[in-house]
């Protein structure tokens, strides 16, 4: 309500007297007496159009700032609780642990397991917000070497399919024999499939079906900045979709799709702006396809040689 006041006031401000200039012009037009009139009517009525234009970007200043800070708010009331979530299991699982009150040893092999995976989760959570404070300060760097990606997908999809296991859950990859290398950060290339396959495995009701390709992508009309092409990686699922007045805003930060099984699903809506940024870092694209109802379909594409 505070915000929404300011900018009314704000804008009062400035609206009031150019209404009041434009008035002035249209009369001085109307009842003109002379070339000198005529000229001083067109003036304020420019100035008039300057100040109301300067008003429009005031106001929309104004509300881009109050949408920040809101999702900034948001942002931290869901870390605060991502964080909460694993910490009181490892709590529990510890003490659990401490008090002997687990004889069998399988049940204590399941609680050790458990204990960390919550500490991975956790870890996880730390590096990401890291790596946005890294980005936001311009201090991300990268170490871009020729990198298989074919290779790096397969190991992705390994440690994924560990734990996307079950009935319900169907994975797929598929890569594209003798692809060519590309020159990038495997590690920081890995983080931003790993992102995708974490977000189609969360968002994704079951039965799940995701899969993951890579392919190479021979441009039509070549660019002098990938004369040679382009290496593609696929990430789809069949979740809900993502409706397209969202899809432009996914990979800004903090945003984050307001639907029930999004505010239902942890996260902190910072996994797509590093993957966007990331993959611009290495003079790359990241796209979405998407219909509400017919699944995502991520598209991340890096162009071969150097970066």
């Amino acid at each position: 309500m505070r915000d929404r006041r300011t900018r009314f006031l704000a804008a009062s401000f400035v609206l009031l007297p150019a209404a009041f200039l434009v008035v002035v012009g249209v009369l001085v037009l109307v009842f003109q007496r002379g070339g000198i009139d005529v000229a001083f009517g067109v003036l304020i009525l420019c100035f008039c159009a300057a100040v109301l234009a300067g008003a429009a970007l005031l106001v929309l200043a104004l509300k881009r700032e109050s949408d920040t800070a809101r999702l900034q708010a948001d942002f931290l009331s869901k870390v605060s609780h991502d964080f909460r979530t694993p910490l009181t299991s490892i709590r529990m699982f510890v003490e659990t642990l401490r008090e002997g009150r687990l004889e069998d040893d399988v049940r204590r092999q399941r609680v050790l397991g458990l204990l960390a995976q919550e500490a991975e989760r956790l870890s996880t959570l730390i590096d990401r917000l890291l790596e946005f404070a890294r980005m936001e300060a311009g201090r991300s760097r990268y170490e871009p070497r020729p990198t298989d990606l074919g290779a790096l997908v397969h190991a992705v999809a390994a440690r994924f399919e560990a734990r996307a296991v079950g009935p319900d859950v169907t994975f797929a990859v598929e890569v594209e024999p003798d692809l060519p290398l590309v020159h990038a950060d495997p590690d920081a290339v890995a983080e931003v499939v790993q992102n995708l396959l974490d977000n189609a495995f969360k968002y994704t009701l079951d039965p799940k079906r995701i899969a993951v390709s890579v392919h190479r992508e021979r441009p039509a009309h070549p660019t002098p900045k990938s004369p040679r092409g382009a290496v593609e990686i696929t990430v789809q699922d069949n979740g809900p979709g993502i409706a397209r007045q969202h899809q432009g805003r996914i990979f800004e930060q903090f945003y984050r799709v307001d639907d029930r099984l999004a505010r239902a699903t942890e996260g902190s809506g910072l996994g797509l702006a590093i993957s966007r940024h990331i993959v611009g870092a290495h003079g790359g694209r990241i796209r979405v396809d998407s219909e509400p109802g017919a699944g995502a379909t991520f598209v991340i594409t890096l162009p071969i040689g150097s970066a």
